[in-house]
């Protein structure tokens, strides 16, 4: 008896020592990745620093030149200097990312233009087809349609179906006027950025030129006046040191703000499976329903199972995250140097349009809004069938401001970014 509870004693006395030393081991810590958003918080907080130093500088220079009892004219003029210089680098801070602002604003009017002009083809393809029709059949009149049928109730039957035909005819046309007039905002919209983007570039040479040639002028004044007034002098040192500390930091993190528009990484899978089926890529290609035409397929299709998680290819922005026409439920990502990427199709809760749907299982339609940072591999939405569409898949294309061609428009082969080994790639002709 006495050896049991010997033993029992020392069981929970192991378990104590265990358990304490797992509670007090050292914590380790994590830290979380930096977005976006931390890096333009940064950076405000470094640009307002930078324009309290820049003041006190001012204030130091002033109290120099009064010190030193140099002439009123030149210690004014070195004042003058000062604050003209600090006006003009806060200006080229401004300026540089308004720009990088409206070259974003660019690539989203762009690919909206893109995605616009797609969906109005594809009615305007269908419209024609229909106009055909209805040409080709217009001479026959009741009387033939009458005869022509088995019994009444097929001419009753063929009678709905001309009617179904005009009407969806008409319907067409109707959309087809709304696309062009999206078309015509979006091209009005895409003109007034370009020539605000163009105007603060001019602006922006300029501020630097007259820059340049005020710090040339300030640094034969400042070296004439000979500034060496001990304490005065070391405040304007570590002041001094400190406005480059700053400037230093300001470059950096807008190094690092760029990478997110303009990472070299090269693009990664899109889907996270490895049971797909590539069923049509880039260019010529028959009409998937059936219709005896063909079309100019304006990316590639990745039949797989519906809720596959769908991811970015590369780091960027999200520029659209809604439904669009025929490409259904529809996320595009800015990736920076006119690149973009867009995923078609994606599975949604609840809706199809106006069609009843089933939904997407409880899952978020989109992971992401407009304006969210993402990160390659993060997971933005779920395969599915929405638009217009034959089956559960991924549409997948990569849209390239800088390039342009009358089959293509603004879309390129996605063969060129992603990723050899997961297919059999073919080049566009």
């Amino acid at each position: 008896m006495s050896k049991i509870i010997f033993r029992s004693v020392a069981v929970v006395l192991c378990f104590i020592v265990t358990l304490g030393a797992l509670s007090f081991s050292e914590p380790t810590e994590v830290h979380a990745a930096k977005t976006i958003f931390d890096i333009e918080n940064e950076l405000k907080q470094y640009k307002n620093e930078l324009a309290n130093v820049q003041a006190e500088l001012a204030e130091i220079t002033k109290n120099i030149a009064e010190l030193e009892g140099k002439s009123g004219q030149t210690a004014e003029l070195l004042v003058q200097y000062q604050a003209e210089i600090e006006a003009l680098e806060a200006e080229i801070i401004l300026r540089n990312g308004t720009m990088e602002s409206y070259d974003l604003k660019r690539a989203q009017v762009i690919s909206d233009i893109a995605v616009i002009r797609e969906d109005y083809e594809y009615r305007m393809s269908m419209y024609k087809k229909l106009m055909q029709f209805i040409y080709e059949n217009s001479e026959v009149n009741s009387f033939e349609l009458l005869f022509s049928s088995d019994n009444f109730a097929d001419f009753l039957t063929r009678r709905d179906h001309y009617n179904d035909i005009m009407n969806a005819a008409n319907t067409l046309l109707k959309e087809i006027e709304i696309s062009i007039a999206d078309l015509e905002a979006n091209e009005i919209e895409l003109a007034e950025t370009q020539e605000k983007y163009n105007d603060y570039l001019v602006e922006l040479n300029r501020a630097k030129l007259e820059m340049n040639k005020k710090k040339k002028e300030f640094e034969t004044i400042a070296a004439e006046l000979n500034l060496n007034s001990g304490e005065l002098s070391e405040q304007y040192k570590e002041k001094n040191a400190r406005l480059v500390e700053i400037k230093e930091k300001i470059k950096k993190l807008e190094e690092e703000r760029k990478k997110y528009y303009s990472s070299t990484a090269a693009f990664i899978w899109p889907i996270k499976t490895s049971s797909y089926r590539v069923t049509s890529q880039y260019g010529w290609r028959g009409d998937p329903f059936g219709l005896p035409t063909t079309e100019y397929h304006k990316g590639i299709d990745l039949a797989c199972s519906r809720g596959t998680p769908i991811v970015a290819v590369k780091d960027g922005v999200v520029t659209r995250a809604s439904w669009n026409g025929g490409y259904g439920e529809c996320i595009v990502i800015y990736h920076g140097d006119g690149i973009s990427s867009l995923y078609a199709h994606l599975d949604n809760s609840g809706k199809n349009g106006n069609l009843p749907y089933k939904g997407n299982n409880g899952k978020p339609t989109y992971h992401v809004k407009v304006g969210d940072a993402v990160k390659a591999g993060q997971v933005i939405g779920y395969v599915g069938t929405t638009g217009r569409s034959t089956g559960y898949h991924l549409h997948f294309g990569v849209i390239d401001t800088k390039t342009y061609t009358n089959l293509g428009g603004n879309y390129v082969n996605p063969n060129k970014y992603l990723p050899d080994g997961y297919y059999t790639k073919k080049e566009s002709k």
